[in-house]
């Protein structure tokens, strides 16, 4: 019973009090409807309370009402209307661009020429005279086999040589006096080139026999020690010269390559030298793919800007290509949401926030070239883009 009475008497004190509110210049109904409600629970507990007691709460329930009403006029009549007006943004004027295409790509750091120096016969190493790193000048001796057996070749070939041309000679003097066929002439005098022949192979091979420094230049490795028994064409000392170029060779995937040329230029960093940029160019490009990694090779030629560069440092390229790309530029604090290379951002149009959809194609600094979507002179908007949504109002501020 109680609780019926309460429910019609809230309802009866919610409308009267609604009227009141309503009819003032505060006009709090629709500004704290939270503080309303307060006062209608208040005003309907009063109701339960019996009549002596209500009597002697009725100056109770004037001060919370003057308290309440006190209250809900301070709300600022500012946030309200903001509320209405919309989210509050700031806007950018999206523009066109011209960009080249950078590729970027890591790779290790060798001469332009680096050399497998080896010995052009097999045999028995007598000695090697380098060390790794050790600088040499051009006909410096640096190895050399075991010349026993390959002085003996070479003797043998001189001793043929002397008989051929003995052979020769004699049979010459006879045919001349017709005692010789032309026959066992022109058959001496082969015998004697073949002579000939076998002497000047065994003199190269002699030659090749001793590693000299081709250049001058630097010991990049010794691949073998002294006594070892070593194969024709074996790699024996790893040299580099001094005076070519160095070359970073670096990856590149089938994507990227077909927009890199001879000439191009790039940059290049080393962790050695920290804040310097080297620069660099398209030196050489690989014809093929690499078939363990599917890249392709691009080599740059390094310029050692007046610094120690040393085989083997591993490098960080950005390579600028010529292809040229027309992309459209947005703030980078205009994107909302993003997932892989597509991205969210708000166009402004007529005091309304638009949802587009675009591809980011590359990022610049604090800019993001973009493409789709938007288009140069369209208003994107910057500021305040995370709390709004499509369709919503917006108001810019300046």
């Amino acid at each position: 019973m109680k609780l019926h009475i309460f429910n019609q008497n809230f309802k009866n004190y919610r409308h009267l009090i609604k009227n009141f509110f309503n009819k003032s210049h505060f006009r709090v109904a629709d500004k704290s409807p939270g503080i309303i409600n307060f006062i209608y629970l208040i005003a309907g507990w009063f109701v339960l309370i019996p009549t002596p007691v209500m009597k002697m709460k009725i100056k109770s329930l004037k001060i919370i009402l003057v308290i309440s009403t006190i209250l809900c006029a301070c709300v600022p009549q500012g946030d309200h209307a903001a509320e209405e007006d919309g989210v509050i943004v700031t806007i950018s004027v999206a523009r066109e661009v011209l960009y080249n295409q950078r590729v970027n790509s890591s790779g290790r750091l060798t001469p332009i020429s680096e050399l497998k120096l080896s010995f052009k016969t097999g045999g028995i190493i007598d000695f090697i005279s380098v060390r790794d790193g050790q600088v040499v000048n051009m006909g410096d001796i640096m190895a050399s086999l075991d010349m026993s057996e390959i002085s003996s070749l070479m003797r043998q070939a001189g001793l043929g040589y002397e008989k051929a041309l003995r052979d020769y000679e004699r049979v010459k003097n006879l045919y001349e006096e017709n005692a010789a066929t032309r026959e066992q002439y022109q058959n001496t005098l082969t015998a004697l080139e073949m002579a000939e022949s076998a002497k000047a192979i065994a003199r190269f091979n002699l030659e090749h026999s001793i590693i000299k420094a081709p250049s001058d230049g630097k010991i990049l490795k010794v691949l073998a020690e002294e006594n070892e028994i070593i194969a024709p064409g074996h790699p024996v000392i790893l040299f580099a010269s001094s005076h070519g170029q160095w070359l970073l060779r670096v990856p590149v995937t089938d994507r990227d390559i077909v927009d890199i040329y001879e000439g191009d230029s790039a940059e290049v960093t080393f962790d050695a030298y920290p804040g310097n940029i080297f620069h660099a160019h398209v030196y050489e490009i690989a014809g093929m793919a690499n078939p363990y990694t599917g890249t392709f090779e691009v080599s740059l030629a390094v310029s050692s800007e007046d610094k120690r560069l040393l085989t083997g440092f591993i490098g960080k390229a950005s390579l600028i290509t010529s292809a040229t790309y027309e992309y459209t530029e947005i703030p980078a604090d205009a994107l909302v949401e993003a997932s892989g290379r597509e991205g969210t951002v708000f166009r402004y149009t007529r005091n309304t926030a638009v949802r587009e959809r675009v591809r980011i194609e590359e990022i610049a600094g604090d800019k993001l070239l973009v493409t789709g979507g938007v288009s140069a002179g369209d208003t994107i908007i910057r500021e305040g883009a995370a709390f709004v949504s499509d369709g919503q109002r917006v108001v810019v501020y300046e």
